[in-house]
């Protein structure tokens, strides 16, 4: 499907990236407005534009409010409207294999909705007129109480598996260590799990190939633990998708032990960047006081500037957390320090 795209400069790439893994074929970008647009969003001079644009999909990276939401569907009818949590939603979709995915993914999507549908209800009920969902008053108001039904339902689904998977990692804590690996998405997470544990799962360049907890466990000597392959973070991650995925990343949370893994090879400016929003996530999540190994993955694309970016992102860390057990740069591609990678495990959580 052809898309328009509206996305901060500085987000352009890993926007457009996005938008092509959930399908779409980017035609044109645009940088968001600075100030946006109390009706639409974007200016209205966009809005009439599109109209006569060849595209079928208009993805705004942000987060859209009701408002927004409805004007633009009534105005470019015949148009897909995404923001920044439904583009990220479609993705997760598109990777979800287990019923607990599926619920998550679906919750998060019916709690996104629900206040859009609430201002549908209260703009029809005060001009009794067809609303834009085809329903009328009535409609409206019959699809707001399925909506809550429905979220009720998952939602107790979701805390009975809750409770069951965080009283099932809490008990491999008297088994084996657990490892995980975490950092942003596209950093190689799963490229460094392969390499570790011998195996092949997938790896691409789009984003969120990893979007449920891959587990493997490995050996060193008479010593083993399990090493956990986790979803990726994002930019200004929307709060929804942390707290809708929480059951998903709480193997972050249960980890002994956590690989931070970030592309050494990154302009400076965006590393920092990647660093600091690491960090801010794993304070989200409620990541206090756990060790954590910073892996430099992709320092063979660097050209014997390693050991700089690699105190760059040093000493950013210790003054972002604590304790930072270490910093390791490494090639998941060519296997460079996978070897003391795993030595500096093992000897942390044995």
């Amino acid at each position: 499907m052809k898309a328009v795209l509206f996305a901060p400069d500085e987000l352009v790439e890993e926007a457009l990236t996005l938008t092509e893994t959930a399908g779409y074929s980017v035609t044109l970008t645009y940088p968001l407005p600075s100030k946006p647009n109390r009706l639409f969003y974007i200016s209205q001079e966009k809005v009439k534009l599109l109209k006569e644009k060849d595209i079928e999909t208009i993805v705004i990276f942000d987060l859209l409010s009701p408002r927004h939401f409805i004007n633009l569907n009534r105005s470019l009818e015949n148009k897909k409207i995404l923001d920044k949590l439904f583009l990220l939603l479609e993705i997760f979709a598109l990777h979800a294999g287990s019923k607990e995915a599926k619920l998550q993914i679906e919750l998060a999507r019916l709690k996104y909705e629900l206040p859009i549908l609430k201002d549908v209800y209260s703009k029809t009920k005060k001009s009794e007129q067809q609303g834009p969902l085809g329903a009328g008053t009535y409609g409206v108001e019959s699809i707001l109480r399925l909506y809550n039904r429905k979220i009720s339902k998952i939602t107790r689904e979701l805390e009975s598996l809750k409770k069951f998977r965080e009283d099932q990692m809490k008990s491999r804590e008297r088994d084996i260590p657990y490892v995980a690996i975490t950092g942003y998405t596209n950093a190689g997470k799963t490229s460094i799990f392969n390499v570790m544990t011998g195996l092949n799962q997938a790896t691409d360049q789009s984003m969120f190939t990893t979007t449920a907890p891959k587990r493997y466990a490995i050996k060193r000597n008479s010593k083993k633990l399990m090493l956990v392959d986790t979803v990726g973070f994002i930019r200004s991650i929307p709060p929804q998708i942390i707290d809708t995925f929480f059951v998903t990343l709480s193997e972050i949370k249960y980890a002994d032990l956590l690989l931070l893994v970030v592309d050494i090879s990154l302009d400076d400016s965006i590393l920092i960047e990647i660093t600091r929003s690491s960090f801010e996530i794993l304070r989200e999540l409620g990541i206090t006081g756990k060790p954590i190994i910073i892996v430099g993955n992709k320092a063979d694309l660097l050209n014997g500037n390693v050991a700089n970016k690699l105190e760059t992102v040093r000493l950013l860390s210790e003054g972002l957390y604590a304790p930072i057990m270490d910093c390791v740069p490494v090639s998941a591609k060519n296997g460079l320090n996978i070897e003391l990678l795993r030595d500096k495990i093992f000897s942390l959580v044995n």
